[in-house]
C-alpha cells in the first residue's frame, strides 16, 4: 500500500523543519517588537490556522483507530501472539521510561532546588485513591455503551463528606467529556476476531473496514500535508502564551531539564538498547527511515497523525502492512512512554517542592 507516496515525495520532513523553525522565530519576532503585550483573543486569531488542522486530526482519529485495528484483525491468523508480544513491548518500554524518570528525579532533585522560590499553585486538587483509579482503568476498557465511549470516559470523584462520620468520604461516579480510546481499541479488537472467526459470512463487514480504513488514510495523508503551515501557527502562538520566558526558565529550568533528560535517554539510548537486544540489528538506520513520522510528530503534537506516515514507514522498510495496521493504531493510542515519563517526574517534582516524605511505597503508588 502507497496511499501515502505523494506526501513523501514533498518532502514532509523538510518543509515541517521549516514550519516549525518559522514558527519560533515568528512568535519571538511578535513578542519581541511588538509594542503592546498580545491579549488572549489576539492570541487565539494567530492559532486559528493552527487550531483547525488540529480539529481535522481529531475528527479522523476514532473512525481512523477502529477501521485500521478492526480490518487489520480480520485479516491477520497471529494477531493473538503478536498482540502479546507487542503487549509485552509496550509494557518494558513503559517501565524502562518510569524507571529513568524516578532516577532522573531522585538524581537531580529538581524540587528540592526550587523549595525557596516563589512558585504559585492553583488550587484544582481532584480527590482520589489508586484503587479508584484502576478501577476507573478497567471500567473503561468494558464500556456500557460504545457509542457514548466515543464522548465520554468513566471517572470516580470523591467528595469531601460533610455530615457525620465526616472520615468517609462521598463516592460519585461520572462520564466526562473526552473519547474513551481503551474502550474502543478493546470493542474494536474483539469485533475483528469474531469477524474473522465467522468465516465467508462476514467478508462483507471486512471488506467495508478495509475500504473505510484506506479511505481514513488518504484523508489523513491529505491533512499531513499541511502540518507544515500548522506547525508555524501553532508554535508561534504557544510563544506568545508565555508571558515571561526569564521567569518561566528562572522557576522550572531545571525541572524542564529533567524532563528534556529523560526523553533524550528514553529515545535516543533505552529504546534502540530494545531493539538492538531483540533483533541484533543497528537501530540508528531504522530511525532514520522513520523520519517523516518523527517531523509530523513534532510538528502536530499528536501521536494519532503520525499513524499513516508511521504505517507508511514501516512499509517502505519492509514490514507487512497487515503487522503494521495491526500494531501502529494500537501503539499510537496506548504506548505513551513519553507521557509516563513527564507525568512520574511531575508527581516526584510536587512531593519534592512541598518537602513531604519520600519513601518506597510512594514510588510504587506512581
Amino acid at each position: 500500500m502507497n496511499i501515502l507516496k505523494e506526501v513523501l515525495r514533498q518532502k514532509i520532513i523538510l518543509w515541517t523543519v521549516i514550519g516549525v523553525c518559522a514558527g519560533i522565530s515568528l512568535g519571538l519576532i511578535l513578542k519581541t517588537f511588538t509594542l503592546q503585550p498580545w491579549t488572549k483573543r489576539n492570541v487565539m486569531y494567530l492559532k486559528f490556522p493552527g487550531e483547525l488542522f488540529m480539529r481535522i486530526v481529531n475528527c479522523l482519529i476514532l473512525p481512523l483507530i477502529t477501521s485500521s485495528i478492526v480490518s487489520a484483525t480480520c485479516n491477520l491468523k497471529k494477531s493473538g501472539r503478536i498482540g502479546t508480544m507487542a503487549l509485552y513491548y509496550y509494557t518494558t518500554t513503559t517501565s524502562l521510561g518510569i524507571i529513568l524518570s524516578v532516577i532522573l528525579v531522585q538524581t537531580i532533585r529538581p524540587g528540592d532546588l526550587l523549595k525557596d522560590k516563589n512558585i504559585i499553585t492553583q488550587n484544582t486538587t481532584r480527590y482520589s485513591i489508586t484503587v479508584d483509579t484502576i478501577l476507573d482503568l478497567f471500567r473503561n476498557f468494558i464500556p456500557e455503551n460504545i457509542v457514548s465511549a466515543t464522548l465520554f470516559q468513566y471517572q470516580t470523584v470523591l467528595q469531601k463528606n460533610e455530615s457525620v462520620p465526616i472520615d468517609e468520604w462521598k463516592i460519585d461516579h461520572m462520564n466526562v467529556p473526552g473519547t474513551d480510546v481503551l474502550g474502543l481499541v478493546v470493542f474494536s479488537l474483539v469485533l475483528g476476531l469474531a469477524i474473522g472467526d465467522i468465516g465467508a459470512k462476514g467478508e462483507p463487514l471486512i471488506n467495508f473496514f478495509l475500504s473505510l480504513s484506506d479511505a481514513m488514510m488518504k484523508i489523513m495523508s491529505w491533512a499531513i500535508m499541511l502540518v507544515p503551515i500548522s506547525a508555524l501557527f501553532l508554535i508561534s502562538a504557544k510563544i506568545l502564551e508565555v508571558e515571561d520566558f526569564n521567569s518561566l526558565i528562572k522557576r522550572l529550568g531545571i525541572y524542564i531539564l529533567t524532563v528534556f533528560s529523560g526523553l533524550l535517554i528514553q529515545g535516543l539510548i533505552l529504546l534502540p538498547l530494545v531493539y538492538f537486544i531483540c533483533t541484533r540489528q543497528s537501530p540508528y538506520n531504522i530511525i532514520v527511515k522513520l523520519g517523516p513520522a518523527f517531523a509530523t510528530a513534532f510538528g502536530t503534537s499528536s501521536s494519532t497523525a503520525t499513524v499513516p506516515v508511521t504505517i507508511s514507514c514501516l512499509e517502505r522498510i519492509g514490514i507487512p502492512s497487515k503487522i503494521s495496521n495491526f500494531i501502529v493504531p494500537i501503539g499510537a493510542t496506548i504506548n505513551m512512554d513519553g507521557i509516563a515519563l513527564y507525568e512520574s517526574i511531575g508527581a516526584i517534582f510536587i512531593i519534592q517542592l512541598h518537602g513531604l516524605q519520600f519513601s518506597l511505597f510512594r514510588i510504587i503508588i506512581i
